[in-house]
């Protein structure tokens, strides 16, 4: 009751923008949703009067688009994580919502002056030796501006936009409220839990605002590719690095998709393509930590022909297990061995229990047939990746947030390796990072850290073994053990014996009478009370008969 009266005060404090919002959404084709969300009161009049007349001239995708687009920053980055999810939305609106620009007026110097000296408490003037008024680049959260430290470094300049977090702060609880209507409401609530993805997206939100989150990024990266020399990543100037700005070093490059600009420097594509392959895959398989959006505008080639990767906003985390059974279903894609993605299928532990688990195998096994005969250097790891995501949907598959970020990882490094060396396979170099990484799962060193890991956790399992088990004595003792079984497909087979069972039933019934019939007729006691028990034994027997014979054809099973 308390949560209920809370989202009650949150939606009147937060009136104008829930109006927004359903406004924005009815002009875009989406009144049947804010009618079942309970906004339609909200709606102006003007716009509640055409809702439903209006033809839409776009596509749904198209029309979810510019509607995020036009309800600003918060939207916009749910749009963009929602993008990943292809195990919740259709492929078309996933193919439309990868569309979506982050995009925003710049605003005023001013307002950005005054953000830098609030934040570094001293004039910009005496931070930097040059701070250029245009910005590079303006997005809903923040701008970027080229300046000049007073050592002659050239940096880049990241300020976040003024008033952004409490605009995402009040769209946060909105989206909350939402997400708890629908949990309660709707079925599709009750399978994804919508209120876990709010939360999901609300720490990626604190990350997507807090600069120093991205800073640290940026360190981790630096560190995992200090080996590495065809691979960059900008430094960090901490001094000038606080929550809401981020100072890291100027880099001087093209695009990686840049033909001229690549054979300016000299730099071969396909030598590129590789490159850019194995650094994806480290991060994936082998750091655990990968950049989750490697589009080119953030992949540039330095003139010193490295590879150097920008803005590490949005970045996936791969424990060490989720990248052994992501290894596993690699290999399982690229050897063609439908048990083995089945199986790391299930490692992940997101096949719901209700999930119709023979149809799955079969839908893989399809899916395995498909590409059985593609040659390896043919095979596109994306697209298989893509497909299983297309089974996520199909079976209510809650798949988790990192692994449908790793798949649009993959999928937007295919692209760019596509454009720079057509005939090169991910899944062919993809194929020896897995086996390697296995491979050291059983290496002494690895068994060592695991077995001193867990050697504490199997001693207290140990120790409270006898106690658990007195425990489960007592209950079983006192009658009160219980023991639940939920098996899907065995509940559908005994709903088909039983269907088998009852028609056997009804066939003995129905011949019953048949007998019984005749055996009255033949011995001449045919009436009873004047009713002719003959006849109508015979004729309720002919009617159950028919009746049972139009329901087996019916069923097609015969």
């Amino acid at each position: 009751m308390e949560q209920v009266e809370l989202g009650f005060r949150r939606r009147y404090r937060h009136l104008k923008r829930y109006r927004e919002i359903a406004n924005v959404m009815v002009r875009h084709g989406f009144g049947y949703a804010v009618h079942e969300l309970g906004l339609g009161d909200l709606v102006s009049l003007p716009r509640r009067l055409l809702t439903g007349r209006e033809e839409p001239v776009h596509t749904r995708g198209a029309r979810l688009r510019r509607a995020l687009e036009e309800l600003g920053p918060t939207f916009i980055k749910l749009g963009q994580v929602l993008a990943t999810r292809s195990d919740l939305l259709a492929p078309d609106l996933v193919e439309e919502l990868s569309r979506l620009l982050d995009h925003a007026p710049p605003f005023p110097l001013s307002e950005v002056l005054m953000q830098v000296e609030g934040e570094l408490g001293r004039p910009v003037h005496e931070v930097f030796a040059r701070f250029e008024p245009e910005p590079l680049a303006a997005a809903s959260i923040g701008q970027v501006h080229r300046a000049t430290l007073p050592s002659g470094e050239e940096v880049v300049v990241k300020v976040q936009r003024p008033g952004v977090t409490g605009v995402i702060t009040t769209d946060l609880e909105i989206l909350y409220d939402l997400a708890r209507w629908a949990d309660r409401h709707t079925a599709w609530g009750r399978t994804y839990g919508f209120t876990g993805l709010v939360e999901e997206f609300e720490r990626t939100m604190q990350e997507e605002t807090d600069y120093t989150a991205e800073a640290r990024h940026i360190d981790t990266f630096r560190r995992h590719f200090r080996d590495d020399p065809h691979i960059y990543v900008p430094e960090v100037y901490w001094e000038y690095t606080t929550r809401r700005l981020l100072t890291m070093e100027y880099l001087d490059g093209v695009r990686i998709t840049d033909v001229g600009g690549l054979a300016a420097l000299n730099v071969e594509p396909r030598v590129l393509a590789r490159r850019v392959v194995h650094a994806v895959l480290k991060q994936i398989l082998i750091d655990g930590f990968f950049h989750a959006d490697p589009h080119p505008g953030n992949l540039l080639v330095l003139k010193s022909r490295q590879i150097a990767f920008l803005d590490f906003g949005m970045v996936g985390r791969l424990g060490e297990q989720t990248r052994l059974h992501i290894a596993r279903l690699v290999l399982g894609l690229v050897n063609k061995n439908t048990p083995e993605v089945v199986r790391a299928v299930l490692s992940l532990n997101v096949v719901p229990r209700q999930a119709d688990l023979a149809s799955l195998r079969q839908d893989i096994d399809r899916l395995r047939a498909k590409y059985y005969d593609v040659p390896l250097q043919d095979l596109r790891l994306a697209d298989s990746l893509a497909e299983l995501m297309k089974l996520a949907y199909k079976y209510k598959v809650r798949v988790p947030k990192e692994f449908t970020m790793m798949v649009k990882a993959l999928v937007t490094t295919e692209g760019v390796v596509a454009r720079l060396d057509p005939e090169l396979s991910l899944a062919r170099i993809a194929g020896p990072f897995g086996r390697r990484l296995l491979a050291e799962r059983y290496r002494p060193r690895h068994l060592k850290r695991v077995l001193g890991r867990g050697l504490a956790e199997y001693a207290q399992t140990f120790l409270e073994m006898p106690r658990r088990l007195h425990e489960v004595l007592e209950l079983l003792a006192r009658g009160e053990l219980k023991v639940q079984q939920e098996n899907p497909s065995l509940e559908r087979v005994l709903f088909r014996a039983s269907g088998m069972v009852n028609r056997i039933i009804f066939g003995i019934v129905v011949a019953a009478l048949f007998i019984g019939s005749s055996t009255l007729a033949a011995t001449g006691y045919r009436f009873f009370g004047g009713l002719p028990l003959a006849e109508v034994g015979f004729v309720l027997a002919g009617f159950m008969g028919f009746w049972l014979l139009i329901a087996i054809l019916r069923s097609g099973r015969f």
